[in-house]
């Protein structure tokens, strides 16, 4: 509520006053009338400070200003007619007379035009406050003015010094434009009011410390995390530099550029940001500087990562899980890494079991959009209908059983982040042209809706299929293959990188003695051999197991190779190889005319182990290894 007092001049403009006020009264607003508060001393005007906005006139108004600048003031206008209504009054009162006339604004009219217009000889004074309006008053009557004429106060004077004196008048339209003037002052204060109290609201409720910092180094606004982590009641007011590095600070008001750094303050590890309040002319004119400790940071990102796993919607695998020494597999690697910094579509493929998923996930969190959603789905789990509505959403009515409102697909979903498309090879048809018109429009529409929803996503494709194939077959589509196949990973089976069998057996033991709370049992190197034994056709999935299995079976300390033989492996695992796979391929090309590079190119295309590559382009495996290592180093 605003409260507006209105310092009604003198009784007989009391009434004009209340009828203003009952007739432009306006919500929220509260108005009072207090009659004949004339005169500029403090203790009179003390009656005014709980007051929002005051309506008053002449010399009172003029002392509010200066004592109390802080109440809003409205003026009632003396205006040249009211001077003139005046010095009529004198005419007919006391006749051709020397007139003294005494204002508070000397803006209010032109004395020569009163004395062309009135015929009377006037002199004329301007008067701020009691003492100066008494001198002034005393030169007038001292230059031979009979009556004088002015306000309140002066009526007051010549009362007390019976001299002749004639009142200037409030005009009733003066009465109406004072009402009007502070219903608008009372809207603008309660506008203000509401931004400075939402932005009060604002402060107090960031999550971290806030301050704000004007050019002289003084504090001009922060909120109450900020008073209790500097220990003080209020920081407003005081130099920064009690509370905070200048150097710091400098950082910005320098630049005039926006600072993200770490430092410690107060004996507290913080994430600072300062960011510079610039206006039209290119100067910062103040700071906003906002402090979290690095352990508040933590924990929200642990709040938003656990949300975000409850959907479903992070990654959790990173490159460093990726287990592999085998020359090829490195390699492989880094270009994943490579791809995770590009916003190409992805295709890799596989045998099931080899870790698809894995490098998906590494790629997504490795890349700029990890910060953003990581969607995965199954193309072969779903039918085509649900595999529709998932992937794209639904509209409201849609179909018998949707939820009200409709409900958001996938794609819209991981919007700035990534989705992966698993099996995309069983992908239907219909579907695969609907994906097409997503990646090509970036843009999706829901079952049974009208609305084009645009969207900003990465795509990643996994398939263990041969699409080639299923591309002749008709079964896939030739322009879906070239957009999610702009960069390609092709992880090879477990079979052919038999040297990381050992290390990723020794992880998943490890792994799950840890997770069944059992001592880790030592593995024999004999062990290692009978693994690498078996073809694998489940992969990394297989063997991981094959090993969960033996930590919950075994009671020895130590895994040999009887363990392993004797650990119920299915006939479906069990494809023993009873000596070494054949080469893939049979080929004329001279090997040993190669050089380094050309002989790796070759050798990663014909994905074949490295021993069978030896023996296959007739060079031996030492030498050959030898080769590739100065590749890789």
């Amino acid at each position: 509520m605003i409260e507006i007092l209105v310092v009604v001049p003198y009784r007989e403009v009391e009434e004009a006053y209340r009828h203003a006020i009952n007739r432009i009264r306006v919500k929220e607003v509260n108005f009072t009338t207090i009659l004949n508060i004339y005169g500029t001393d403090n203790r009179t005007l003390e009656a005014l400070k709980p007051y929002d906005i005051v309506v008053v006139r002449g010399m009172t108004g003029l002392a509010v200003s200066k004592l109390y600048p802080e109440i809003n003031k409205i003026d009632i206008s003396i205006t040249s007619s009211d001077v003139l209504d005046s010095i009529l009054d004198v005419k007919n009162t006391y006749g051709p007379c020397k007139i003294g006339l005494i204002l508070s604004d000397n803006t209010i009219c032109s004395i020569e035009a009163i004395r062309e217009i009135s015929g009377f000889d006037i002199e004329a004074e301007y008067a701020e406050d009691e003492d100066g309006l008494e001198k002034k008053a005393m030169s007038l009557i001292s230059r031979g003015c009979d009556v004088l004429v002015g306000g309140l106060t002066l009526k007051d004077l010549c009362q007390k010094i019976d001299f002749p004196y004639v009142q200037i008048k409030t005009g009733v339209w003066a009465v109406e434009k004072s009402i009007r003037d502070a219903i608008v002052a009372a809207q603008i204060l309660d506008r203000e009011r509401t931004k400075t109290s939402l932005l009060d609201s604002i402060i107090d409720n960031t999550s971290g410390c806030l301050f704000a910092v004007n050019t002289f180094g003084t504090v001009i606004a922060s909120n109450q995390k900020a008073n209790k982590f500097f220990s003080v009641d209020d920081m407003t007011g005081k130099s920064v530099t009690e509370f905070y590095p200048e150097g710091i600070l400098s950082m910005t008001t320098l630049s005039g550029t926006k600072v993200e750094i770490v430092h410690n303050i107060a004996g507290k590890t913080m994430m600072v940001t300062q960011t510079p309040i610039i206006v039209s002319d290119g100067d910062v004119k103040a700071t906003i500087v906002e402090m979290q400790t690095v352990d508040d940071i933590r924990e929200k990102e642990k709040k938003v990562r656990s949300r975000l796993s409850e959907k479903g919607l992070t990654a959790r695998y990173h490159f460093s899980d990726i287990i592999a020494e085998h020359l090829s597999m490195k390699q492989i690697i880094a270009k994943a890494v490579r791809y995770a910094s590009v916003e190409g579509n992805v295709l890799i493929t596989g045998e099931t079991g080899t870790g698809k998923e894995l490098f998906v996930q590494s790629m997504h969190n490795a890349s700029p959009r990890s910060e953003g959603p990581f969607v995965a789905i199954n193309c072969a789990a779903l039918s085509e209908q649900l595999l529709e509505s998932e992937l794209f959403g639904y509209a409201e009515g849609s179909f018998t059983g949707a939820s009200k409102g409709g409900k958001a697909g996938l794609f819209e979903l991981a919007h700035g982040g990534t989705i992966f498309l698993d099996e995309i090879g069983e992908m239907p048809m219909q579907l695969q042209a609907k994906i097409l018109r997503v990646l090509q429009e970036n843009e999706v529409r829901r079952v049974g809706g009208h609305e084009v929803i645009p969207v900003d996503v990465r795509v990643m494709s996994a398939t263990n299929k041969n699409i080639p194939e299923l591309i002749a077959k008709g079964l896939f589509r030739r322009d879906l293959y070239y957009r999610i196949n702009l960069l390609s990973l092709s992880i090879p089976p477990l079979r052919e990188r038999i040297n990381d069998i050992g290390l990723l057996f020794e992880h998943f033991v490890k792994r799950n003695a840890k997770r069944f709370n059992i001592m880790v049992p030592a593995i024999d190197n004999d062990a290692i051999a009978e693994l690498q034994k078996y073809r694998r056709m489940g992969n990394i999935r297989e063997l991981r197991n094959v090993a969960e299995r033996i930590v919950v079976l075994t009671t020895e300390s130590k895994i040999t190779a009887n363990t392993i033989k004797n650990a119920d492996i299915t006939d479906s695992e069990r494809l023993y190889q009873e000596e070494a796979p054949q080469p893939l391929f049979v080929s004329s090309i001279n090997y040993k005319a190669m050089s380094t590079e050309e002989l790796y190119e070759a050798y990663l295309e014909s994905r074949l182990s490295l021993s069978d590559f030896a023996k296959n382009s007739g060079i031996s495996r030492t030498t050959i290894w030898r080769r590739f290592k100065k590749i890789e180093s």
